[in-house]
């Protein structure tokens, strides 16, 4: 079930099964559970025009006139285009069994029963990847329609866990939608006295039945203040009543814990003179968030954190095994996956608390994946039928209309880790194959080049199976982050026969480069190139230690620059590390004619132009500013009006040629140059002494 907020309307699709990456499992889905607030909420989001969308997110507009300035309108629409355009899955909890492990997996095995969590892993699908610190095993006594709601009890659990509540104490919940019947049920187990608030009588009963709380209509009607913590589980974005009557129900020193999407301001003084804690819960537990956690495997030491998402899952299919919890009451409708739109399309029903989502497997029906397209052989040569590895944000913004656009490439296939980015590509290209993974899309033998833009620790092993494969590679930079990565490419390069191979260094290829090389005078050269960065998201993957850095990540594309302007050998290169966590660092090189470069590759203040390469000689000097503009001597010869040509369509040009000729081009490095540069610059970033690429 996916939401396209450039198309503004949800549908069910079909989408390559992925295979599971090295952290995550592959599971077949049973029953998947609708959060009523939460995923109507996000089905409203989509609808909303574009003007409603950059109200609630100034700060994207504000990154779209960014690029806009610096890139030109083209580029930019191609980036918004791309951003609306890839599909955003529904769901977070689920629950299936394991069809298959990755690689890294020890915990878990195939045919184990498994609750999932998370969004954009436990979706409404029939086949989710989920990481392995988000699939928990479930007990033999939990049936599926129990376990489906192990997430959104993790969730309650970690609620109650920021209340510190505990045997005795005295609880208010308000609001009994789905999460309020859960915090009062975790809460009641826990061994509190619950009294729950909900206007809506026919939920009112439903948190009641048995005596398992007390229940009022409105916080007034409640006849204590003593409670010794209250928990919002209303909606309340802007409404400070919320807090205000938690306040009043509050005991001196009691505490509010916002559970929904509540604005956590209210009047002083109640909050002054009982001097009142107020917290937040964020989603299932510690782990949420973190990349480490979430995408990685990594654990938490037991020692130190206690309750982490996956123990608060465990702990509630235990409570569930136990009888403690029991979430069937609040099961108002179930619904076969088929009719999940429909579903949505309704709208919400204030009727309604929990919405089971019935899959195939759930009747014991055989689901196999798809089978891959039939193979077709083609004459290799004739276009360059490109597959893509790899779909993202750089992909669909940068290449992606770049490559549409050349009359002698064919996008012939994709592959997405998670599958959603390749749904995204097929609605734009006519007859796309998708593929689950890139094993599938080396088979197909109508590809003769693939163009690998995923993340960086994939890099090497990705193009040595698709050099191995018979394919011509485009890579993004960089080709590796270890040594390991490039003896294995090393070695296959030694061992197959020759394909085109080229490193996604474009700006060697831009037009300013080629008249700034015109220029050049020969002899010794002094070359500086400075490089400002701004600051990444603190969540962004380039800061994943297993990424190796952002450094290493783009250094390449500046060194790789000075070295097609100059008809020497680079034969040292030197790296001097100015904060190394942020990747501030200074690059000197030299070459074996007597020139020398130096790249300052340093965080910058906004507004400053990215960057500006100096090159001086006797009697000659030229500037490069920010690929906008070139001076020679002192006079502008080439400027760009409309953004920066960064060397893109070159390049792919170039590439193209490359592919329908079998011959490389006397400005595109072979892959033994690539690797030689990439290793010194590993040996450069890890040595405090001078080093030859050799």
């Amino acid at each position: 079930m996916l939401r396209s907020p450039g198309e503004r309307k949800l549908a069910l699709a079909n989408c390559p099964i992925p295979a599971p990456g090295k952290n995550a499992v592959l599971v077949k889905t049973a029953y998947s559970v609708i959060s009523p607030g939460t995923e109507f909420t996000q089905a409203n989001q989509t609808h909303a025009s574009l003007l409603q969308k950059a109200w609630q997110r100034p700060d994207l507009v504000a990154l779209t006139f960014k690029h806009l300035k610096s890139e030109g309108f083209g580029r930019m629409r191609a980036r918004v285009e791309n951003r609306l355009g890839r599909p955003i899955p529904m769901g977070y909890c689920a629950v299936g069994r394991i069809e298959a492990t990755g690689e890294n997996v020890t915990d878990l095995k195939a045919g184990q029963r498994v609750a999932i969590a998370g969004m954009g892993q436990a979706n409404h699908a029939e086949w989710n990847q989920v990481s392995v610190n988000l699939a928990c095993p479930v007990p033999d006594e939990v049936p599926d329609r129990k376990a489906v709601f192990a997430t959104l009890y993790a969730l309650a659990l970690h609620a109650l866990r920021q209340g510190e509540t505990s045997v005795g104490d005295q609880v208010a919940v308000i609001g009994a939608g789905l999460i309020g019947q859960l915090v009062a049920d975790t809460a009641r187990a826990a061994g509190a006295l619950v009294t729950v608030i909900e206007p809506d009588l026919a939920r009112r009963k439903i948190a009641t039945r048995k005596g398992r709380a007390n229940g009022f209509a409105k916080a007034s009607a409640a006849p204590r203040s003593g409670f010794d913590s209250v928990f919002i589980c209303a909606p309340g974005k802007g409404n400070h009543r919320l807090i205000d009557d938690a306040a009043r129900l509050c005991r001196d020193r009691g505490t509010i814990i916002c559970v929904g999407d509540v604005t956590p301001n209210g009047k002083r003084k109640a909050l002054y003179e009982k001097e009142i804690t107020i917290r937040q819960v964020r989603s299932y537990g510690p782990g949420r968030y973190d990349p480490n956690y979430e995408e990685r495997g990594e654990d938490y030491p037991l020692g130190h954190v206690r309750w982490t998402i996956k123990r608060n899952m465990q702990a509630a299919l235990d409570l569930m095994a136990n009888g403690r919890l029991d979430p069937i009451a609040l099961i108002t409708s179930e619904i076969d996956f088929a009719n999940i739109a429909d579903h949505f399309a309704k709208g919400p029903d204030p009727a309604q608390l929990a919405t089971l989502v019935r899959y195939r497997n759930a009747e014991n029906v055989p689901l196999k994946p798809p089978a891959p397209s039939a193979q077709t052989s083609v004459p290799a040569h004739d276009h360059v039928r490109v597959g893509l590895i790899g779909a993202g944000s750089y992909l669909g913004g940068g290449l992606l209309p770049l490559l549409q656009e050349h009359p002698k490439v064919e996008i012939a296939a994709c592959c997405s880790q998670s599958g959603l980015a390749a749904i995204a590509l097929s609605k734009k290209i006519d007859g796309l194959r998708m593929y689950g993974g890139a094993d599938e899309l080396l088979e197909d033998q109508s590809v003769n080049s693939v163009v690998i833009t995923t993340r960086h620790d994939s890099h090497a092993e990705l193009a040595a199976a698709s050099i191995l494969a018979g394919k011509n590679v485009w890579l993004e930079k960089p080709i590796a982050i270890d040594r390991a990565g490039l003896d294995l490419l090393r070695e296959v390069a030694d061992r197959t026969p020759r394909h085109i191979f080229m490193v996604g260094h474009n700006r060697r290829y831009a037009p300013m480069a080629a008249k700034l090389r015109e220029a050049l005078p020969t002899g010794v050269k002094q070359f500086h190139y400075r490089v400002r960065i701004t600051p990444l998201q603190a969540d962004h993957w380039l800061h994943h230690s297993d990424q190796g850095g952002r450094t290493i990540g783009e250094i390449s594309h500046f060194i790789d620059l000075i070295a097609s302007l100059t008809d020497s050998e680079l034969i040292e290169l030197n790296c001097h590390w100015i904060d190394r966590a942020a990747g501030d660092s200074i690059w000197q090189l030299r070459f074996a004619d007597g020139s020398m470069g130096e790249i300052s590759y340093l965080h910058g203040n906004r507004g400053e132009p990215k960057e500006v390469l100096e090159v001086t000689a006797p009697n000659f000097s030229a500037s490069l500013f920010d690929w906008k503009r070139l001076r020679v001597n002192g006079r502008v010869v080439k400027r760009n009006w409309l953004g920066q040509d960064k060397g893109q369509a070159a390049a792919i040009e170039a590439f193209t040629r490359a592919v329908l000729s079998g011959k490389h081009p006397a400005l595109m490095p072979s892959i033994e140059d690539e690797i030689d540069l990439m290793a010194c610059i590993l040996t450069a970033a890890n040595t405090t002494t001078a080093q030859t690429p050799n």
